[in-house]
């Protein structure tokens, strides 16, 4: 099996979801992709995006919204096997074990297990779609992400 990620914004509750960028999700398998999930991750953290050749724009010229919208933000690459309540100061007993009464492993079902990946899953919003649609702006990306099955034949996103 292997321990299985998402990567997490603390600030804003977003997260994004490799497989939705045709990556796997075990750290090395969207870690070494191309065109994927670390191009989303380098999209989100750009800051002064739109000001030189090799930068992201859109059909106009522009700077797509999305890029930049994480840049200074607090992220983490979350994985399913990690330490329990790290990162989730200040969120009630209650509202973990109510994700934990979830769990599969009834013998995993206590509040202290549930850990930022099952948080952010439970809670967070996946932006993934809104910066695959960005990603499309790049012709050569776009390609790829038809090759891939990210995006149908016509563009459009399929859905994971």
């Amino acid at each position: 099996m292997g321990q299985y990620y998402i990567i997490v914004n603390l600030d804003k509750k977003e997260y994004i979801h490799p497989h939705k960028f045709g990556d796997g999700l075990k750290l090395l398998e969207f870690g070494c992709s191309a065109n994927g999930t670390m191009t989303a991750l380098a999209i989100l953290l750009a800051d002064g995006n739109g000001r030189g050749g090799g930068d992201l724009f859109d059909e106009n010229g522009n700077s797509p919204a999305i890029v930049g919208r994480w840049a200074g933000d607090r992220i983490v690459i979350a994985g399913d096997y990690a330490d329990g309540m790290k990162f989730l100061e200040g969120v009630s007993k209650e509202e973990l074990q109510k994700i934990a009464n979830k769990f599969v492993y009834e013998e995993y079902r206590k509040a202290e297990n549930v850990n930022l990946y099952h948080y952010a899953k439970e809670k967070f919003k996946d932006i993934s779609e809104k910066v695959i649609e960005a990603m499309k702006c790049d012709g050569y990306i776009r390609e790829t992400l038809k090759k891939v099955g990210v995006l149908k034949p016509d563009g459009m996103i399929r859905r994971r």
